[in-house]
């Protein structure tokens, strides 16, 4: 009897022993999910407008006495995309149309004319400023000039044409996709030179 029952307490002492050294159940950790940065905000494609002024110098053909200035609103659409090169820089294409009403007429004659609409196809290539709340971008490109009521008034000029543009610009971020900002161009037209500066808007996605 007593070999049995110190057989059983080893037999209880052991058990309690393993089972104090092994411990609780070890409770499991989840792993950590560590979540890709978000692209930069300005990467990406954006459609907006753009409202402003434009002002130039016309003396084609000589039909008019001198050069002659005309100035007036222009407005219209605008859409692109950008990609970031890194380190803050960006590259990509830009649509943009304006409706313009630039008047002129000659004060000898009486004939007048009207530079009525402007379209363009640009690169930008940007750089992100203020902790990336900004960008400063310059650009160039080609764009397409129409003037109304042009008819026989200048020899050789059917009243169109395209050629160059070079500009400057900054948008600001002012909200989860919203931008805002300024943009002066110089356009080249056949002997029409066109300044234009504009308040823009976008919605970028």
């Amino acid at each position: 009897m007593l070999k049995t029952t110190t057989a059983l307490t080893v037999l209880i002492v052991s058990t309690a022993g393993m089972a104090f050294a092994a411990g609780p159940e070890p409770t499991p950790v989840a792993p950590v999910v560590v979540a890709p940065p978000p692209p930069p905000f300005w990467e990406g494609g954006y459609v907006g407008a753009q409202i402003g002024y434009a002002y130039g110098d016309f003396d084609v053909d000589d039909a008019f006495d001198g050069d002659d200035n005309g100035d007036g609103i222009v407005g219209g659409i605008n859409a692109g995309y950008l990609w970031s090169l890194n380190n803050g820089w960006y590259l990509g294409p830009e649509f943009q149309y304006d409706w313009a009403d630039l008047d002129i007429t000659d004060a000898d004659t009486g004939d007048s004319l009207s530079f009525d609409e402007m379209a363009r196809l640009k690169l930008i290539a940007g750089y992100e400023v203020g902790g990336g709340s900004g960008m400063v971008y310059g650009t160039a490109g080609i764009a397409y000039g129409s003037l109304d009521n042009a008819g026989d008034i200048f020899d050789g000029f059917d009243g169109s044409d395209t050629n160059w543009l070079l500009g400057v610009g900054y948008d600001h971020r002012v909200g989860d996709n919203w931008t805002v900002g300024g943009e002066y161009m110089y356009h080249d037209f056949d002997d029409i030179n066109v300044n234009t500066i504009h308040l823009k808007m976008a919605y970028r996605f």
